[in-house]
């Protein structure tokens, strides 16, 4: 699980997760050689870019959140700066001016105005507990190799908790979303919600009938965000709109 970094040390981290480079399309290759083939101490990095072809490598100077031209006056040239936030009164369209001239510095990447990066938890100890949840989470998933369609499920059941969803209109939903899944005989149908029953602790429980339940010892909300970022950034699929979640609801509820 990653959170909005702390500092310096902690933004670097969560660039260099598959998190960070899914979103910015970035890749962290190593510190900076000059010329000679010898480490330059300033800037940061080589960053391979790979928006768009063919992919190019950078210098890339990385700042927590700088309050002026002054935090970057001893890092050399570079082509990227990325921060997790800038100081006001100074604005990004300043910084970067200044940072053309200073640096020959062309783009700025600010993390917390990306939407996926603003919504990160915070770190602290709550949510560093809820990790550990998670990660014990995160594992059962990947044990279950269903696909996208069986992710869905216990995404839906996390996002309507304390809800329970009906498993024929579940089907029904998959079915139409996912041809694949009409082409499963019956016992790998029924696998997409019974094989989250049955890890331990399960993810799903079984209600009595076709309702079932998220399990939650794990947190739903926190559930529900990880679970989202599973099927955007892992899978590339995309997640239920609001009106196929409603369409799976118990009635009974």
């Amino acid at each position: 699980m990653n959170f909005k970094p702390v500092d310096e040390m902690s933004l670097r981290q969560l660039f260099s997760t598959e998190f960070g480079r899914e979103l910015l399309g970035m890749s962290y290759i190593g510190p900076v050689l000059d010329q000679n083939g010898k480490i330059d101490p300033s800037p940061d990095c080589f960053v391979l870019d790979m928006r768009k072809s063919p992919y190019k490598v950078k210098r890339c100077e990385f700042k927590f959140s700088p309050r002026s031209k002054e935090d970057f006056s001893h890092n050399g040239k570079f082509d990227i700066g990325i921060m997790w936030s800038i100081q006001p009164p100074l604005t990004k369209e300043q910084l970067q001016r200044e940072l053309h001239d200073q640096n020959g510095c062309y783009e700025l990447i600010v993390l917390d105005e990306i939407s996926k990066f603003h919504k990160l938890p915070e770190y602290d100890l709550t949510n560093i507990k809820r990790n550990f949840e998670i990660q014990s989470m995160r594992d059962r998933i990947l044990t279950i190799k269903l696909g996208l369609p069986s992710v869905w499920v216990i995404y839906i059941g996390s996002k309507i908790y304390p809800k329970r969803f009906d498993s024929e209109k579940m089907y029904e939903l998959l079915t139409k979303k996912f041809p694949s899944v009409s082409t499963i005989q019956s016992k790998g149908t029924g696998n997409l919600i019974g094989s989250f029953v049955q890890t331990t602790p399960p993810l799903i429980k079984r209600m009595f009938g076709k309702s079932y339940e998220w399990n939650n010892d794990f947190d739903p909300l926190t559930s529900s965000s990880y679970i989202s970022e599973l099927i955007t950034v892992n899978f590339r699929g995309d997640l239920p709109t609001d009106d196929e979640i409603k369409s799976v609801v118990d009635s009974g509820n």
